[in-house]
């Protein structure tokens, strides 16, 4: 059987669905395929933190564009339920005084581009976070309107139903195959399917890798394991804004839920250690760098991926020589962030209302001797 679209996007996590949205919006006849469903993969694990706190400029412009989206969202989306976005801050802790003098370029920076960051001392740190001992860190950077949806999963669906009213349709299918036949990319599916369209988006994480190389499309985007650990529901809140202690390695928040995350941001990228030993060393640092979490503990732990690129930037944009291929991926942890902004710039690059994305987050901007900074403040 074959069927036909505009465009096809291969990947039903959040940064697919925001491309799909876009592009029906436009007027496009829109498939979406996934092996496993909508918000499955990356997505399915993210706990739903927006921010606009980067240090490179594209990356800034990109949060502050899907902030701004997100402010607006439940009145766009229309979702039958709220999607409960809280204005908790973000707070990036400095315990060595070379990364506080790093965070203070970034704030510059960022400030710079319009994002209303700040550096806070260790006495405005001790205010944010009670328990924080101020002798422990030498201050750090504090955005206030940043934060977490309460019900993550949600927004995900919300942007799948907005896309479906608009004509999209979605299909739990795996990907075996993509060619190009004359005019037209041709996607093939494990049930023996054929689809066709003008264009397709390869937006399945760290899966683009494989669907692209036959294509002789190299994309340097690989899975890197990451390690949630979440307590039971605990009253009252412990850590109001999500802390990020830098030097650390480390992550804390009591989230919507009454649950406390953490997480060590390097645990099992060594191969060392198990899941016990894992929750004993969270469990530890979490002690140790916020006192009033002494008695929590992390039953439940959740393992998931980022699809990871070498200078840690998203790979986003038309492919050369393979004209209506396009690229959303890469987003190291940072989909449901940017999601919106890179929805936008692949609609419109694609369907010809605006012109190529930023040559730094280029799918070909890995080959020659091209060099760009990349985004330095990923957790």
């Amino acid at each position: 059987m074959t069927r036909s679209a505009d465009a096809i996007v291969i990947g039903g996590g959040i940064v697919g669905m925001f491309v799909a949205w876009h592009l029906a919006k436009r007027g496009a006849a829109v498939t979406v395929l996934d092996r496993v469903g909508v918000g499955s993969g990356a997505t399915s694990v993210q706990p739903g933190g927006v921010r606009t706190q980067w240090t490179a400029p594209e990356t800034c412009r990109m949060a502050l564009e899907s902030r701004a989206f997100y402010d607006e969202a439940e009145s766009v989306l229309q979702p039958p339920r709220s999607l409960e976005f809280d204005e908790c801050g973000y707070a990036f802790i400095a315990s060595k005084p070379e990364t506080l003098a790093a965070l203070q370029e970034s704030v510059d920076r960022q400030r710079a581009l319009g994002v209303p960051s700040a550096m806070v001392s260790p006495a405005e740190l001790a205010e944010l976070v009670p328990g924080l001992d101020p002798d422990t860190v030498c201050g750090g950077a504090y955005n206030a309107r940043d934060g977490y949806f309460g019900r993550p999963a949600a927004v995900v669906t919300a942007v799948e139903q907005a896309a479906r009213r608009l004509g999209t349709t979605v299909l739990v299918q795996e990907v075996t195959a993509i060619r190009r036949d004359r005019a037209q990319w041709t996607v093939r599916t494990g049930d023996g399917s054929e689809l066709q369209a003008d264009h397709v988006v390869l937006a399945a994480g760290a899966d683009s890798a494989p669907l692209a190389a036959p294509l002789g499309l190299v994309l340097p985007v690989r899975p890197e394991p990451r390690y949630l650990f979440y307590s039971n529901r605990i009253a009252p809140w412990l850590v109001r804004p999500l802390c990020v202690f830098q030097d650390e390695h480390f992550a804390v928040k009591h989230l919507a839920d009454g649950s406390v995350l953490a997480a060590d941001l390097r645990l099992g990228l060594d191969g060392t250690l198990d899941e016990n030993g894992w929750r004993d060393l969270v469990t530890w640092k979490a002690r140790q760098l916020v006192p009033s979490l002494e008695y929590v503990r992390y039953p439940v732990m959740v393992a998931g991926y980022y699809d990871v690129t070498p200078d840690a930037q998203l790979i986003v944009g038309a492919v050369d020589g393979l004209p209506g291929l396009s690229v959303a991926c890469g987003m190291n942890g940072r989909g449901l962030m940017l999601a919106p902004s890179v929805g936008r710039m692949v609609a419109e690059e694609l369907l010809g209302e605006a012109g190529p994305v930023p040559e730094t987050l280029s799918p070909h901007r890995f080959s020659g001797n091209r060099a760009f900074a990349g985004e330095r403040q990923v957790i």
